[in-house]
């Protein structure tokens, strides 16, 4: 089961397609724990060598029962048996200094009974990275993504016939940071455009382009006190009419908080201010709201981490009679080696999808657990289960779920 997880970072639609692009796991020990992976030869994967290049291929088998494949209220549910085939290939050149890694995929799903739910997505992108020192870092990636809209997401079709919805994901971006002596440095600039595959989908086409900027001092050993600024701006493929709103808009804002740096327990970053939604639109109204970015891992043993994370912001919406939408995510996740050859993960999400102007909220609150067990050095057995609960104002959008899945890493 492939659960795709948007980053608090910033815009959602930038982090969307960059994260649908990343193969899960391909270099490390064990794809649902990387943060406790151990340093064992007999399971350590080892890169293919093709001239200059290092080559780390798998195959992800899985085989997904879910009870509400179209995450349909109660009474109205369908249940299949989904099987997925994943072949993942990530190639690196260069050194500690100076490196470029491109990355691909494909994923195949098939399901056994109700085949409109089958689909093909597939992805590529490149990253190229400077380190000059220890302190300092450029990266600059780009990439393509075919992407699958899971039917829980909170705008999802909702409707059996058409399938799922497809989009493609063309993405661009570059970040610096700096973090030695005093002073901490890190800029961000980002660009995606999203073009969903049906023409009916029109109206959900639009790019984004966005940036950020973070200055920190050094207060205590590893903790740089922070300010940090953003801007992200939508244009909306489809222009405004008279029945129709022009979508465009610039949401701009301000943070301040702390970053964890050089620190073996702690890592990370906790950030708190505001928003400001422009549309450009004369018509619509702009709002204030509260902005929330937190991303903390914390190591209290070197076989266990735990990964808390927070984010409030504005965020693209296609909701009919919403101008806007500000979602609100809290999850804790733990990571544990239970033992050199056995990995587990467990945690909880809390999501809220405020519809401004439609006096709609949807809350949902999703579980999940898995377990990985290193059979040897190519192949390795991965269970998940996940449960998801939504509650909405609208009752067409209240649905219950549970996906469980069996599947095999094929390393090569």
């Amino acid at each position: 089961m492939r659960i795709i997880k948007v980053r608090p970072h910033i815009g959602a639609a930038l982090a969307f397609g960059a994260l649908a692009c990343s193969p899960t796991g391909a270099l490390a020990q064990t794809s649902i724990a990387p943060l406790v992976a151990g340093e064992d030869p007999e399971y350590e994967p080892d890169p293919l060598t093709v001239g200059p290049f290092r080559l780390s291929p798998q195959i992800v088998a899985t085989t997904v029962y879910d009870d509400n494949v179209i995450a349909n209220p109660d009474g109205a549910e369908i249940e299949d048996v989904e099987f997925i085939v994943r072949p993942e290939m990530v190639a690196r050149l260069g050194d500690r200094n100076i490196g470029f890694t491109l990355e691909g995929y494909g994923e195949f799903s098939r399901f056994a009974d109700f085949t409109s739910e089958d689909s093909d997505t597939y992805g590529v992108s490149g990253d190229f990275s400077y380190s000059p020192s220890v302190s300092s870092r450029l990266n600059v990636g780009a990439g393509y993504a075919r992407i699958k809209e899971d039917r829980g997401d909170p705008e999802a079709r909702d409707i059996a016939g058409p399938g799922p919805r497809l989009v493609d994901s063309t993405f661009a971006n570059v970040s610096y940071r700096r973090a030695g002596g005093r002073l901490l440095v890190a800029l961000e600039a980002g660009y995606d455009n999203l073009d969903a595959i049906s023409p009916i989908d029109d109206d959900r086409d639009f790019e984004t382009f966005a940036g950020r900027a973070t200055a920190g001092y050094r207060v205590s050993g590893p903790v740089y006190a922070t300010v940090t600024g953003f801007v992200n701006y939508r244009d909306f493929r489809l222009e405004g009419t008279l029945v129709n709103p022009d979508r465009d808009a610039t949401t701009y804002g301000g943070q301040v908080g702390l970053s964890f740096v050089e620190s073996e327990r702690l890592t990370g970053r906790a950030r708190l201010g505001l928003f400001r939604f422009e549309p450009n639109d004369p018509t619509l109204d702009a709002r204030t709201g509260f902005s929330a970015d937190v991303s903390l891992t914390y190591l209290p043993t070197r076989r266990t981490a735990l990964i808390f994370e927070a984010f409030n912001g504005d965020v693209a919406t296609f909701r009919q009679g919403a101008i806007a939408r500000t979602d609100t995510r809290v999850s804790l996740t733990g990571q544990f080696e239970v033992r050199h050859n056995l990995y587990a993960r467990a945690g909880g999400r809390w999501i809220r999808n405020r519809f401004v102007g439609s006096g709609i909220d949807e809350r949902i609150l999703r579980s999940n657990a898995a377990l990985e067990f290193l059979a040897g050095r190519g192949l390795s057995f991965v269970a998940e289960v996940q449960v998801s609960d939504r509650t909405s104002d609208d009752p067409t959008q209240v649905f219950d779920r549970f996906q469980a899945s069996l599947g095999a890493r094929f390393r090569f």
